[in-house]
């Protein structure tokens, strides 16, 4: 997916009679969601939709969203377990230093000046995020993603500095 594009919530079950499905959202807020009138849709099979959206409402805890086209359960439900994306621009903003997790996806590992490996994908841990870093030599390694193992991301560089150098060993 182009970094222009932000995965922002996951397509649930279907709920009810009339298409609508589940939505949840990555972050926990659903502001952003609702001011929404399209986003574009990577299903299981890795497909890429374009979807319009029709309709949200809320449910209890949850909030339910019917997309233009997909208006009967038999329907929605090829698009349960989706994956939905959204520009930049409809994205919630940042605060204070925040980053959102998808800039950290590719960032160059930095320890003692040195390029020691690459952030391959982000994982949610317990008490932090983990990042899974690929080693030069090809090797996996988890590093929390908490302020005493690394430094705030250098988004403009592409770094990330580690300061716990034996996590990589």
């Amino acid at each position: 997916m182009d970094k222009a594009f932000l995965a922002t919530a996951t397509v649930g079950r279907t709920h009810g009679v009339e298409g609508f499905l589940r939505l949840v959202s990555l972050s926990g807020e659903t502001a952003h969601l609702r001011r929404l009138s399209s986003c574009v849709l990577v299903t299981k099979e890795k497909k890429e939709l374009t979807v319009e959206i029709e309709s949200m409402k809320s449910l209890s805890d949850s909030l339910l969203v019917r997309f233009v086209g997909y208006d009967s359960p038999e329907k929605a439900r090829f698009l349960s377990g989706s994956v939905m994306y959204i520009d930049r621009k409809d994205a919630p903003p940042l605060k204070k230093g925040e980053v959102y997790v998808a800039d950290l996806f590719g960032l160059d590992v930095i320890f003692d000046g040195k390029v020691v490996g690459k952030v391959e994908f982000v994982s949610d841990g317990a008490q932090a995020m983990f990042l899974n870093v690929k080693k030069n030599d090809g090797d996996m390694r988890i590093v929390p993603y908490l302020p005493v193992y690394v430094s705030r991301p250098d988004l403009e560089k592409g770094t990330i500095e580690l300061l716990v150098g034996e996590l990589l060993d």
